[in-house]
């Protein structure tokens, strides 16, 4: 343990795997110390002057003697704290730690993270999937034991958490298959061992909020590939108005895909020249329009942006899975928001009104049914969630100012776990409208229905 005299902090930022190596080692050995979460896109002041030479985390300071390099950490860590060691006392056993943890970093570590990145050349990106692989292998029959440490857990073991808890991240994420459980099965077992570890998994950080960070990361990296902006050759508008969820469902879409677009919000009141020469059919929003080509309804302009630009897919590969997708969607535009539409002007006749509640309690049923995963889409928000939009946000506004009952969590416990994971969805949250004027605004429409009534 420290004494009084010893003044022990750590700089350094969740999501990173070295990070992570030093708050095991650290809880290991039992040592209590102040950790400083760092901001990397604005470096503390903290940061800048304990490590000028990289301005990376992590760093450890002890008594005011600031340590960088997690390797380098590591060892100064297991040679002032003498409890609990990470490395053996034997010369060449240390020997070999220091050169499989070096090996790690080098040829997994280095190479695993560039296939995450380079998503603008698949050769290059092969090529490090591949010497990320053989590398694994070598490691693989490299381990004898429960842990590379032995029977407990060492410098090895510690250092190689990246693989135990990033990479399987990084599949999940990118799909690329570095670490498949079939092809390394002592690894894999390894990893699972040392993940339940209880201090390993006190340490590590909540696999949620980092797939989330690493989620959002990955999809810039795919928009910026495409280079996607309103250029000379591309020029994208969107006429919609705020109140829709038809227009709300292809800024959703748009913002996944990472396209940039002018937005012209029409007044339905007063529609403009330019909706009228784009829609001289329906006369409604949303209207798309890319290089002067005009789309409408909100589930064919759907259809067209993920057909235009492949980056991030909302629509399934698989023709059946594609039906699929166009049939729920369908079924919520018909089965569901026309009749809870129905339900909210229909002031004037209970009886009627009674029915079309019914007719869209009976479809969100039947919708609660279907939903197997957290999105409908799998784990990724895909073309019926972004459908739906109008159950997550439009529903529950209906209900606070109707009073009518169309969807609760007793009911509906599926869909309304999932309207959550939607709306709280960065990109969603996003492009979300404001609920309080939404709400002022079809509050006064729904009071007009009752003076006309």
């Amino acid at each position: 343990m420290t004494t009084n005299q010893e003044e022990v902090k750590l700089l350094g930022a969740v999501g990173s795997p070295f990070v992570c190596s030093v708050k095991i080692a650290l809880k290991l050995k039992g040592i209590e110390y102040n950790y400083h979460e760092e901001d990397l896109s604005n470096k503390s002041d903290l940061l800048l002057k304990y490590n000028p030479v990289y301005k990376k985390v992590p760093v450890f300071i002890h008594n005011e003697k600031p340590i960088s390099e997690s390797l380098v950490i590591l060892e100064y860590i297991d040679e002032i704290w003498k409890q609990n060691p990470i490395l053996s006392s034997d010369p060449y056993q240390r020997a070999l730690a220091r050169f499989w943890s070096k090996f790690i970093h080098d040829k997994i570590v280095t190479t695993s993270i560039k296939a995450f990145r380079i998503v603008d050349d698949e050769k290059e990106r092969e090529k490090n999937v591949e010497e990320s692989s053989e590398a694994l292998q070598i490691l693989e029959n490299e381990l004898k034991e429960k842990f590379f440490g032995g029977n407990e857990i060492g410098f090895v073991d510690i250092v190689a958490v990246f693989i135990a808890f990033w990479i399987p991240l990084i599949q999940d994420i990118t799909g690329l298959q570095l670490f498949p459980a079939e092809k390394y099965p002592k690894l894999y077992k390894w990893s699972q061992e040392f993940l339940n570890h209880p201090i390993v998994k006190e340490n590590v950080p909540p696999r949620d909020l980092l797939f989330a960070y690493f989620k959002a990361r990955y999809e810039s990296l795919i928009a910026s590939k495409y280079a996607i902006m309103a250029t000379n050759q591309d020029d994208v508008k969107l006429l919609g108005a705020v109140g829709s969820a038809f227009v709300c469902r292809v800024q959703i879409a748009l913002k996944l895909k990472g396209i940039q677009y002018k937005f012209l919000e029409e007044n339905m009141a007063n529609k403009s020249d330019l909706l009228l020469k784009y829609n001289p059919v329906y006369k409604k929003i949303p209207v798309f329009v890319h290089n002067d080509k005009p789309v409408s309804e909100s589930l064919v302009i759907l259809e067209y942006i993920d057909e235009t630009w492949k980056q991030n897919p909302i629509l399934p590969s698989d023709p059946y899975r594609r039906a699929l997708a166009r049939f729920w969607s369908k079924f919520i535009d018909d089965k569901i928001i026309a009749t809870s539409i129905k339900a909210v002007h229909t002031v004037d006749d209970e009886k009627e009104r009674e029915k079309n509640v019914e007719e869209s309690s009976e479809a969100l049923q039947i919708l609660e049914n279907e939903l197997k995963d957290k999105f409908f889409g799998g784990e990724n928000i895909g073309f019926v969630d972004i459908a739906a939009v109008y159950i997550a946000f439009w529903i529950p506004l209906i209900q606070d100012i109707t009073g009518l009952q169309l969807f609760n969590a007793e009911k509906c416990p599926n869909l309304y776990k999932w309207s959550h994971e939607f709306l709280n969805h960065p990109i969603v949250k996003e492009n979300m409208p404001p609920r309080d004027p939404i709400f002022a605004y079809f509050k006064a429409h729904y009071e007009s229905l009752f003076v006309s009534k």
